[in-house]
């Protein structure tokens, strides 16, 4: 029997996406073939770069190797070209805007950079692209909804949606708040109808007789994020289309709508937008997450959106942790939703460990086109030993993207589920091209520095400036003597059972485990799993190396060793679960709206 995987998150159109500007929404002029076929992201004037950077490029999850793949569950996560990833800068950032990056379209960099679109726009021509591939009959294809009743295809690859980023419902102009991009489109529920031949200029005109008459000129193109997101689902759901999770943040700091501060992730691009800015969740972003919880569709059947706190800075993370046991205590029926964090990896570290493995002589101030953040870098924790006497140290990754103990709980214990990434660089291997820098430094903007450190005077920091970093070596090109082993992935499994087995009184913590592989994200895989099509080297791996990982890490760090003494069927179902069965009952739980 045929092994079927799932993964929580993905993204199998991006790069589709990015290869061709459609004009029109919808439909597009690209066929079935063009939507699901990999992208070849080299030719002959990147062989040369090739061994360089090009692997994270080709690191893909396009439809046809989602199929090849056996891939029955995918969430795919629609996220749209940052301004930051657009405007960036550095040698990987100039090979994204250059001819070797083909075939990605330039325009839409082109277009983001100059402010002539919004990210919404962006958000519904990738959108437009999976109603394609639902309508079309030679697809194969499931779009799993609440609104409506097509089940699940027992065999086929059925894809759930999801949004990365809340910046992907801003109607606003990229780099230009006061001015909206008027768009009108299926998926848009509005009550004054336009036309889509009129102008953004004839609207301006229209608005201003509003003005004139009394009336509020944008009622009908609202910028609140929680109504935008609101007016957005609704519509999505006359569609019988739905989400599942969104995120609030991603990798930049967006100015256009700002609901809460991210956690640093970026290295091979440079962008003022890629540092860190605020303290924590804003009161937007309280709305948009109180939005989540009492979402409704067109029909006003409650329909819950999870928060997959994924992005989140650890103030922010704390922040919802608190936000959401008060309107637990408004509405107890909250209490039944979620948490997720969809693609990650562990620091290792309770927040007090965390902020004491603290290197306070390696804290400096940046400063850089108006972003000022405060770097930091933090010992590392031990996951085991494995291999010879030299360089035999396994270490989590302790940047604060990643999760400490407290997030593990509040998540084991919400009977959510958290999606394993597959980025080396993530898991805390050191990357062989990718993220071994000179120094292993992470930020935080200024006041989270305050927050995390009140002990330590921002003002009595050293100031540097942030084209020091630009103007430095490209040390990610330098080869490190380790290799990407898959046992780093295995440790971050055991980290999470250990945390839950101690912590909570969850019995098989690792039945909330799956894949959260963030295939076609620009990530560095593992290498026996380059990409989707893959997964079934992975879970061989798997069973061979969890014990091996187990024993390491108890020995290092105590805890209970379970999976060491299983026999290979208990091993082998354990291993099923996190590679598709605990997906599969967590997406059958939502279909059905969590019991609320």
């Amino acid at each position: 029997m045929e092994k079927k995987y799932f993964d929580l998150h993905l993204h199998p159109l991006f790069k589709n996406f990015l290869s061709h500007y459609d004009v029109a929404i919808p439909p597009t002029t690209r066929t079935l073939e063009e939507l699901t076929q990999p992208v070849r992201m080299s030719n002959a004037l990147t062989s040369v770069v090739d061994e360089l950077f090009i692997h994270i490029l080709k690191s893909q999850s396009s439809i046809q190797q989602c199929k090849k793949g056996s891939v029955n569950y995918a969430v795919a996560a629609i996220v749209n070209l940052e301004f930051g990833f657009a405007d960036s800068r550095g040698f990987f950032g100039n090979i994204l805007k250059s001819k070797f990056s083909n075939p990605l379209d330039k325009i839409y960099f082109e277009k983001v950079r100059n402010g002539e679109v919004s990210y919404y726009r962006l958000m519904l021509m990738e959108l437009s692209l999976y109603k394609k591939l639902r309508d079309d009959k030679e697809s194969n294809i499931t779009i799993l909804s609440r609104n409506n009743t097509k089940i699940a295809s027992e065999n086929g690859l059925n894809i759930i949606l999801s949004l990365e980023g809340s910046h992907n419902f801003s109607k606003l102009m990229i780099g230009n708040p006061l001015k909206i991009d008027f768009i009108e489109d299926q998926f848009t529920d509005s009550t004054k109808t336009k036309k889509l031949s009129q102008t953004a200029d004839n609207l301006w005109k229209e608005m201003i007789v509003d003005i004139e008459n009394g009336e509020d000129p944008t009622a009908n193109y609202n910028q609140n994020p929680a109504a935008n997101l609101e007016k957005f689902y609704k519509s999505l759901s006359r569609e019988k289309m739905d989400l599942l999770y969104i995120t609030l943040t991603h990798l930049t700091h967006i100015n256009e709508q700002f609901l809460a501060t991210h956690a640093f992730g970026m290295k091979m691009l440079k962008h003022p937008s890629f540092y860190p800015f605020g303290n924590g969740i804003t009161t937007l972003g309280y709305e948009v997450i109180e939005k989540c919880y009492s979402m409704t569709n067109h029909k006003e059947e409650y329909r819950p959106i999870i928060l997959d706190v994924k992005h989140l800075g650890l103030k922010s993370r704390q922040d919802f942790y608190a936000f959401r046991k008060s309107l637990i205590e408004k509405e107890k029926k909250y209490e039944n939703i979620p948490i997720i964090a969809s693609h990650i990896g562990v620091t290792g570290y309770t927040n007090n460990e965390w902020k004491n493995a603290l290197k306070r002589n390696n804290c400096t101030v940046y400063n850089y086109e108006g972003a000022r953040a405060v770097s930091i870098e933090m010992d590392k924790k031990n996951c085991g030993k494995w291999g010879s006497f030299v360089n035999n140290d396994f270490t989590f990754n302790p940047w604060s993207i990643n999760l400490m103990d407290e997030d593990i709980t509040e998540i084991l214990n919400s009977n959510g589920i958290l999606g394993m990434s597959l980025d080396v660089r993530i898991l805390g291997f050191q990357s062989e091209y990718g993220i071994s820098l000179t120094s292993e430094n992470e930020f935080l903007s200024t006041a989270d520095f305050h927050t995390h450190f009140p002990q330590i005077a921002v003002k009595n920091l050293p100031i540097n400036t942030m084209e020091s970093i630009i103007s430095e070596n490209e040390s990610w090109l330098i080869p490190t003597k380790e290799d990407r082993h898959p046992l780093s992935f295995y440790f971050n499994i055991i980290h999470i059972i250990q945390v839950g087995l101690l912590k909570t009184d969850i019995e098989e913590p690792w039945k909330q485990i799956c894949l959260g592989s963030d295939f076609d994200g620009l990530i560095e895989p593992l290498k026996i799993s380059p990409d989707i099509s893959s997964l079934e080297e992975l879970e061989a791996n798997m069973i061979k190396w969890l014990p091996v990982a187990e024993k390491a890490y108890v020995n290092e760090n105590g805890g209970t060793r379970i999976l060491f003494g299983k026999s290979t069927t208990d091993l082998k179902k354990i291993v099923r679960g996190i590679m598709f069965e605990n997906g599969k009952i967590f997406i059958e739980k939502w279909l059905n709206n969590f019991g609320c």
